[in-house]
């Protein structure tokens, strides 16, 4: 029955919890012929999903792809712009963007994914392979970490020359081991560290050393930022002392871009409950995570 299905008109499509076969699945996309958005979720019985489409805008993939292991090859997709990842899952799948021309939002990257390999640069488990030919076309960058790790942030975004927004979630339960902020290498700069990247923004921030240490990086050598938002954990008292004490220690004075602008704020509880990520006219779906709280703010 699947080679003989056809929606001429059908824009959006979920598989979530679905038995099917690879042959079977490219059945299904060939018979959309105007699909713009596909959302996959526990697909079963199956090792392997290729997706080739000349009308594909957004791919979302939400907590586990695969009820066990398995393969995911976007093949050829023109026109995609999105590849969303909702709660990564336990880590059984592997990804690979093949062709995707205008992939311009990305994320979220977790440790929980194995392995994705996009424009011949493979991440295993957040580790990037050699970036010698890197990803110019993404523009907005969505990272989770256990911790934050800053070096780690950094060999991801030499992967990203265009990089404009860069967003870094991370577990509010999880201590990290302090370490000493890393020089800037003028002789080896991040091209977008030192061009492009506007929007910096952190989800579930303490302020601790760890935390200060990680953005007082960014606060120093991003050259052309704009913002650097801060949603604060929601135990942490916002008041004009906490921040007053935070911009001391980020050493705001020494900034690498005058422009620059810190704002302190609270968080949503998930930024996929605030939205449809199928929504195509939301242009940026992690932008809600944020809640701008103006009386909190540093010029």
């Amino acid at each position: 029955i699947v080679h003989s299905l056809s929606f001429p008109l059908l824009k959006q499509l979920t598989l979530s919890r679905v038995s099917i076969s690879e042959d079977d699945f490219s059945g299904v996309l060939s018979g959309c012929r105007v699909l713009e958005s596909l959302k996959l979720q526990g697909i079963r019985d199956v090792n392997c999903l290729r997706i080739s489409s000349t009308t594909l805008r957004i791919i979302i993939i939400a907590y586990s792809l695969f009820e066990r292991k398995g393969e995911l090859f976007i093949e050829d997709a023109p026109c995609l712009e999105r590849l969303l990842l909702v709660n990564p899952g336990s880590g059984g799948e592997t990804i690979r963007v093949i062709k995707a021309p205008k992939l311009e939002t990305l994320g979220l990257l977790s440790a929980r994914i194995s392995e994705i390999e996009i424009a011949n640069i493979v991440f295993q488990r957040l580790i990037p392979s050699s970036s010698e030919v890197p990803i110019c076309t993404v523009k907005v960058l969505a990272l989770h970490f256990s911790s934050p790790d800053l070096d780690a942030v950094l060999d991801i975004l030499r992967c990203f020359p265009c990089l404009e927004k860069l967003y870094v979630f991370r577990h509010c339960f999880t201590r990290a081991a302090i370490k000493n902020v890393p020089q800037y290498e003028s002789l080896d700069p991040i091209k977008c560290l030192e061009r492009h990247l506007k929007v910096l923004v952190l989800k579930k921030y303490k302020g601790g050393e760890e935390d200060v240490g990680f953005v007082k990086f960014f606060v120093l050598n991003a050259k052309v930022v704009k913002e650097i938002n801060f949603q604060v954990y929601k135990k942490i008292d916002i008041n004009k002392k906490w921040m007053t004490d935070q911009l001391r220690l980020l050493e705001v004075e020494n900034r690498a871009s005058q422009d620059a602008r810190l704002k302190f704020g609270r968080s949503c509880a998930s930024w996929i409950r605030c939205l449809d990520p199928q929504d195509l006219s939301i242009a940026d779906p992690f932008n809600c995570c944020f809640v701008d709280a103006p009386s909190e703010a540093y010029l």
